[in-house]
């Protein structure tokens, strides 16, 4: 257990010594503060030349990158099958590459260096500012398996895409919505259309077409390219070790170059034990009002939700105890809260996957405080301190702990009682630390049914107080503005 000691006043340096220590800050700040004398080089009718030398000014703009952040290429690879005359959009963005040149590239020659067009067929074969490759009007001559953006950084950074042109004509379709161009017996789904697995296991999901060429099938899920637990092998993908949130609507499209490819899709439902995010594991009442105890479960099959107390399942009282379930929110509601209600609760869910649990604490004690940091005020007696808490009985005790950082032993003191605002209570100590560096501070409050849980350690930084400080920060700013005027002359 920590020693206690008394709190006993430090003694005030000398006149002389405020005096040296004030002194010596005005000049530190005199000294931080003259780059602020820098004459703007926009200024009206200012004849001004910029010295690199003289004030070394190594600012960095906010929204430049430092220079030791790599640049990278955020597009994919892709392999793009058209036909004649379709344009062709090659992706290639780019992140923290504004100093570093950027080249597109096709069979090894340059199309590209930055901006600057490096063939003559630059009027169809155009860079975007967001460095998109387009190539209007695709003829079979531009296809190739080696279409190269890269960052010229050491070494180069790239990323190549495939495009397929081919002649042949498009085949005559009725005038119908995009999503009847086909019949869905193009494109025949493997397993089926609703798969079901259990989180954990592997599946594998194909589409096979019915077409007189084999296109290249892109696979979607919700609506995004699949992710990097997703192995790829011709038309079927396997899903390795699949969880929760791989579930969903997965789609595959049959790229064949024209306006409307075939798709079709796969709806994975993914079955697993139930999980719960309770809203924390306190829950702080008062006698005669009422308590709400909440728990988050979700599982699929949807869980089965049971509530007990000390070992015995807790049923609904008509005007007293009630269960309601909302989805995945489940509440034991507790309309006039008595003291034989305290206590620990246990929410139980479970499926025909397993089982979990969530123990929630129903308590009358006063909620752990939280430090208001905004209200944290300097004088010449120390810092004021103030923390905030709710507790639905009245608070009898507050205590405070602190001490420099690096001491072994806390300083013990009890703040003053005051009424709280409803259920709403404000805590304001003056800690006296009369020497510079680190400090911690804990506090818990009591009230009839015991006492808090210590709030988090809040760290603040001991200065000496003195009355004149405002005195000497205007004196400061004064002599700092004198100086940039005389500067300026």
């Amino acid at each position: 257990m920590s020693k206690e000691v008394l709190v006993r006043p430090r003694p005030t340096v000398s006149m002389r010594s405020r005096f040296l220590h004030s002194y010596s800050l005005i000049l530190m700040a005199i000294k931080r503060t003259s780059a602020w004398c820098k004459p703007s080089k926009n200024s009206e009718g200012a004849d001004y030349i910029d010295d690199e030398s003289d004030y070394n000014d190594d600012t960095v703009d906010d929204e430049d990158p430092p220079d030791d952040v790599e640049p990278q290429i955020i597009s994919k690879s892709d392999s793009i099958r058209v036909r004649n005359g379709t344009t062709v959009y090659l992706h290639c963005l780019l992140k923290n590459a504004d100093r570093f040149t950027v080249t597109w590239k096709k069979d090894n020659e340059y199309i590209y260096y930055d901006s600057n067009a490096m063939k003559p067929d630059n009027q169809r074969i155009v860079r975007l500012p967001n460095n998109t490759l387009v190539i209007y009007n695709a003829t079979i001559n531009d296809t190739s398996d080696d279409y190269e953006c890269s960052i010229l950084n050491k070494p180069p950074i790239t990323i190549k895409h495939r495009v397929m042109v081919v002649s042949e004509p498009y085949p005559a379709s009725p005038a119908l919505p995009p999503t009847e161009q086909y019949k869905p017996s193009l494109i025949r789904v493997i397993p089926a259309r609703k798969v079901e697995v259990n989180a954990g296991e592997n599946v594998t999901l194909g589409c096979e077409t019915k077409t007189q060429w084999t296109p290249e099938i892109k696979w979607y899920h919700e609506n995004e390219r699949v992710h990097s637990n997703v192995i790829i092998s011709g038309n079927y993908i396997t899903i390795t070790n699949i969880k929760k949130h791989d579930g969903g609507r997965y789609q595959c499209l049959a790229e064949n170059g024209m306006e409307n490819p075939p798709v079709e899709a796969i709806t994975v439902n993914v079955n697993y034990a139930p999980e719960i995010d309770g809203k924390g594991k306190w829950v702080h009442t008062g006698l005669g009002v009422e308590s709400r105890l909440i728990c988050n479960v979700h599982a699929h099959p949807r869980g089965k939700v049971t509530w007990f107390k000390d070992q015995e399942e807790v049923l609904p009282k008509k005007g007293s105890i009630e269960i309601k379930a909302n989805k995945t929110r489940h509440i034991l509601e507790i309309l006039h809260t008595e003291k034989e209600h305290l206590g620990n609760y246990t929410c139980v869910a479970e499926n025909k996957l397993g089982q979990t649990e969530k123990i929630i604490s129903l308590t009358g004690i006063p909620t752990q405080a939280i430090i208001s940091g905004g209200e944290m005020t300097k004088t010449a007696s120390g810092l004021i301190l103030k923390w905030q808490l709710e507790s639905y009985s009245p608070i009898t005790e507050y205590k405070l702990q602190y001490r420099r950082k690096g001491d072994k032993d806390w300083r013990v003191v009890n703040p003053t009682v005051t009424n709280g605002r409803g259920y709403q209570f404000t805590v304001e100590y003056t800690v006296p630390v009369g020497e510079p560096g680190s400090y911690e501070a804990v506090l818990m409050a009591r009230n009839n049914f015991g006492w808090s849980e210590p709030s988090d350690p809040h760290e603040f930084i001991g200065v000496k107080g003195s009355a004149s400080q405002p005195v000497l920060a205007i004196a400061t700013l004064f002599l700092v503005v004198s100086s940039c005027a005389f500067t300026s002359l």
